[in-house]
């Protein structure tokens, strides 16, 4: 789901949901644009930090793994995404881990739902692709395009905006549906490359 800037992402995955509720605690900054009119106080969220070199992060709830770069951290948020109407670009989606580093403004946000009984992958990829095409503005320009997260086929979207770029892929694996979405300062390639490394280790519990 990405323009110019998919070909050289194509390690990861997902779709672009992005929320500032969440973003508000794990990063303790503001991103114009992505705001959400939750409360931090509202999500309860438990915070892994890594160690002083690299490590791996893996989330039992969602059944991926990633690298976590020195000085970087994960907050996992509660909650659980279990339906489409409780996704909306910029606000909070329950259940998010969000990626992010107090030396930057940068973070990476995933999340995890089972596909919906019923409904096949493609249906599900197409759905939340209409939801977050929209993206945090419209005043940002958007670009799609597809590449591979863990192996797995990915749409990758690309809001270009003013202030800040967000590059989302999605993916689905094993009966459930995943968004890896990134954010990053216009020209700041240092947190860019970090959080494409992040998106570039991402596998899943039964690989």
């Amino acid at each position: 789901m990405s323009g110019d800037v998919a070909d050289d992402l194509v390690s990861g995955t997902t779709a672009w949901p992005l929320r500032l509720g969440a973003l508000l605690t794990a990063l303790v900054i503001s991103l114009v644009g992505c705001g959400s009119d939750d409360s931090p106080e509202s999500s309860g969220a438990t915070e892994k930090t890594s160690s002083p070199s690299s490590s791996e992060f893996v989330s039992e709830r969602h059944s991926y793994r990633f690298d976590l770069p020195s000085g970087w951290r994960v907050n996992e948020f509660d909650g659980t995404w279990t339906d489409f109407a409780q996704f909306r670009p910029g606000g909070e989606v329950p259940g998010e881990d969000v990626v992010s580093s107090p030396g930057s403004s940068g973070f990476l946000v995933s999340n995890s739902m089972a596909i919906p009984q019923g409904m096949s992958p493609e249906s599900w990829l197409a759905e939340l692709d209409r939801l977050a095409s929209s993206g945090p503005t419209k005043t940002c320009r958007t670009s799609t395009s597809t590449g591979f997260v863990a192996g797995e086929r990915a749409l990758i979207t690309q809001h270009r905006c003013a202030d800040m770029v967000y590059i989302g892929r999605s993916v689905t694996h094993a009966d459930r549906g995943y968004y890896f979405t990134m954010g990053f300062l216009p020209g700041d390639t240092t947190t860019r490359t970090t959080l494409e490394g992040v998106v570039a280790s991402v596998g899943f519990a039964d690989e």
